[in-house]
């Protein structure tokens, strides 16, 4: 068989067991077993075979049987192991994925042996250590940090690589897990190969160990990792998790845990979250960053370090007049905004560090999931021995996630001196600060354990973005939704109403508005739902989505319970003028401009509808009411001047367009309609002077400009523009001057 066949047979086999179809996989998972030719594999699948043989004699003679259904399950779950065994074997000596590239290596090595050798190693580094505060012999220390390092990452492969798990090394993994016999972030690589390993293959083993190690670890790094993985697998494997008893066991004695419900809700909003991350990466290189590169030459030369000509805006501070020039230019605006957005934990750093992941270190798997620790050879040889209490700086950097610490330290390790020092410094003075903040603080292990969580997750994120071969794997963060609430083990504890509330008006923030609806018609039935707004929440949310007649129903059904809530008004008049129901939109605005006979918005609104129905004079004489109303800021002109041009009265049609281009910034449409009034007066060569302004204000796009004139063609035809008239008028703007 070539691998594209074994491929094929072993997705064929899957999405049978998967549709219950057990005669037909069994006979796909028998072809690879004959072809891999392994006696275990073929006893094995015998035994199914005859298993299911006779459970279908039974249903055959009506034999009832209490255990059918766990039966089956059972068969189910092991032809999918035996489906995965027969697949890796079949690629096992050929296969260039690194999977099977690791596999090979490490044929024939234990797990134990393996756990002895780093546990050897990290005594002769202590060891070591010890000797050199004598000796100063920092290339002995360094020489046996590797050696613990490989043994490390080798661990991690072993781990990772194995499938399916044996009962002992089940049992190493639990001890060296949940025990103290390996360093904190040894555990923690450890928790993530077991995660890594279920992104190739199922085996739920794995996760049972993982869903211990959250239960029995009283270290939160390895807890709330080991909690994440879980979830993510039970979502990457939703049909063999939902089925598993041993896991829904595991799960519902995890439900007494003081932590479980809080930590399922973080590790829920921060995945949802996560799904914005692509957005809020464009914002901060496409918004933020190049505004802050247009400040004006002089400021920025005044803002930075003479020697490393690195820009510092907390020197802004130093002059008012500078501070003054940053808030009109909106600058300040977005630096807040940026900062908001990093309190609510939202991944702003993934713009700066992405193109920071092509370093060496980063071509080492294990490293995408190590926690930052100072003590690192990558860290200790890029900033030096006697640089480790700008490690320790880094370490404590309350934003950044693990993965772009390393990142920062390998980028700081090319810099000359006096740039190290200088951003040692600026984020140390930031880190003093927030410790300062934290002081005045109660301490909190909630906001702790939140942390953690959305470091690790801001790390997976990075993995399953930007490792050179994460196609090889289950690309779980691309997930739709990464919607947890879908997720059957765990629906008691994701679909909380407070967690619904939160996560409905998260994903509304961030346009996902389908997910929205999803969280919000859940919490519909609910009793926090009693008061009707969440039927406000879902019709918005439907609104948002451009289902206007789902909108239109949920908002009426609001209005049932509050008939005079203007807001709500407001909402089905814009959901019957988008399904094009003018008259019950009049109806409806005008309702709420009884309620609101302030609103300026409203009454042009109204003024809008009523020009949709071709009642010109009455919009007009609604449009004159808004102008006079306070706060209406010119905003009744141009429609002023639209329906004066409408009704043939083009003085004061221009008189508005006039005022608009004094007091206002005139437009390309406003010049456009302009240029219309004007040729109606038969002021020919005025028009088309203004609709070469307007042309230019459309950046000299032809089509563009022709588009929009075609655009009013019934318009200008009504006022007795001819078609002769109307075709050559473009042609004489957008064409070349010709000269008498």
């Amino acid at each position: 068989m070539t691998i594209q066949e074994i491929e094929k047979i072993h997705r064929q086999a899957a999405q049978c067991i998967n549709d219950a179809e057990v005669s037909d996989a069994i006979t796909h998972v028998s072809s690879l077993v004959n072809q891999l030719g392994r006696g275990n594999l073929s006893d094995e699948l015998e035994r199914l075979r005859i298993s299911y043989t006779f459970m279908l004699k039974y249903l055959e003679q009506g034999v009832m049987d209490p255990q059918r259904d766990e039966i089956l399950s059972g068969i189910r779950q092991a032809l999918s192991t035996l489906n995965d065994q027969s697949y890796i074997g079949l690629l096992d000596a050929a296969s260039p994925e690194i999977f099977y590239v690791r596999r090979r290596e490490l044929a024939g090595s234990s797990l134990v042996n393996i756990v002895e050798n780093y546990r050897e190693a990290l005594k002769e580094l202590s060891l070591a250590q010890l000797s050199s505060e004598q000796q100063s012999d920092s290339h002995a220390i360094l020489s046996r940090l590797h050696q613990a390092e490989d043994l490390e990452t080798r661990l991690f492969n072993r781990v990772w690589s194995t499938f399916p798990l044996s009962s002992d090394d089940a049992g190493t993994l639990k001890l060296c897990i949940t025990g103290d016999i390996l360093p904190i972030h040894t555990r923690c690589l450890l928790v993530a190969a077991l995660f890594l390993g279920l992104m190739k293959f199922y085996d739920e083993s794995k996760l049972l160990i993982l869903l211990e190690a959250y239960s029995l670890s009283d270290e939160p790094q390895v807890q709330l990792r080991a909690l994440t993985c879980a979830m993510l697998t039970m979502l990457a494997h939703r049909k063999r998790t939902s089925s598993s008893k041993s896991i829904q066991t595991r799960l519902a004695a995890m439900l007494d845990t003081s932590d479980f419900d809080h930590d399922v809700w973080s590790i829920q909003v921060q995945l949802a979250r996560s799904r914005n991350t692509e957005n809020v990466k464009k914002r901060v290189r496409n918004d933020l960053i190049p505004n802050i590169m247009k400040m004006r030459p002089d400021i920025i030369d005044k803002l930075k370090d003479k020697e490393s000509q690195i820009i510092d805006l907390s020197d802004i501070e130093a002059n008012p007049e500078w501070q003054d020039w940053l808030d009109q230019s909106g600058i300040t605006k977005r630096i807040e905004e940026f900062n908001a957005m990093q309190l609510e934990g939202s991944d702003v750093f993934i713009a700066t560090f992405a193109h920071l992941k092509t370093f060496p270190f980063f071509k080492t798997l294990s490293n995408w999931f190590l926690p930052f620790y100072a003590a690192h050879s990558s860290v200790v040889e890029n900033l030096g021995a006697g640089k480790m209490n700008l490690a320790e700086v880094v370490q404590h950097a309350p934003y950044l996630c693990n993965s772009d610490k390393y990142s920062f330290c390998l980028s700081l390790g090319a810099l000359p001196e006096s740039q190290r020092s200088m951003m040692s410094a600026q984020l140390e003075e930031q880190n003093a600060a927030l410790n300062e903040a934290k002081q005045s603080e109660l301490p909190d292990d909630r906001k702790r354990r939140v942390s953690i969580i959305n470091a690790f997750v801001q790390d997976l994120y990075r993995f399953f973005k930007l490792f050179s071969r994460r196609r090889e794997f289950i690309a779980v963060m691309d997930d739709p939704g990464l919607d947890m609430t879908d997720c059957l083990p765990l629906v008691q504890v994701t679909r909380d109403a407070h967690v619904l509330e939160l996560l409905g008006a998260l994903y509304f923030k961030n346009a996902f508005y389908d997910d929205a609806i999803k969280c919000f018609t859940r919490l519909e039935g609910m009793d926090n739902a009693s008061d009707g707004h969440i039927y406000q929440k879902i019709g918005f949310a439907y609104q948002n989505a451009g289902k206007m007649s789902q909108a239109l129903n949920y908002y009426k059904r609001y209005e049932l319970l509050h008939e005079d809530d203007a807001w709500n008004i407001r909402h089905i008049a814009a959901c019957y003028r988008n399904l094009g129901k003018s008259d019950k939109a009049l109806e409806y605005y005008q309702r709420a401009e009884a309620l609101a006979p302030d609103n300026v918005s409203l009454t042009l609104t109204i003024g809008h509808v009523l020009l949709d129905q071709n009642r010109t004079n009455e919009a007009l004489q609604q449009y004159f009411k808004a102008d006079l109303m306070n706060g209406a800021k010119h905003r009744a002109w141009r429609p002023i001047a639209w329906c004066s041009f409408l009704l043939s009265d083009y003085d004061r049609a221009i008189d508005y367009y006039d005022r608009i281009a004094r007091d206002d910034k005139p437009t390309a449409q406003d010049l456009l309609n302009r240029g219309h009034v004007l040729l109606c007066q038969g002021r020919t060569q005025e028009a088309i002077d203004t609709y070469r302004q307007s042309l230019s204000l459309m950046g000299g796009d032809t089509k563009a400009f022709r588009t929009a004139f075609k655009g009013d063609a019934i318009e200008l035809r009504l006022h007795g523009i001819t078609t002769v008239d109307q075709a050559l008028i473009p042609d004489a703007v957008c064409g070349p001057n010709i000269q008498p």
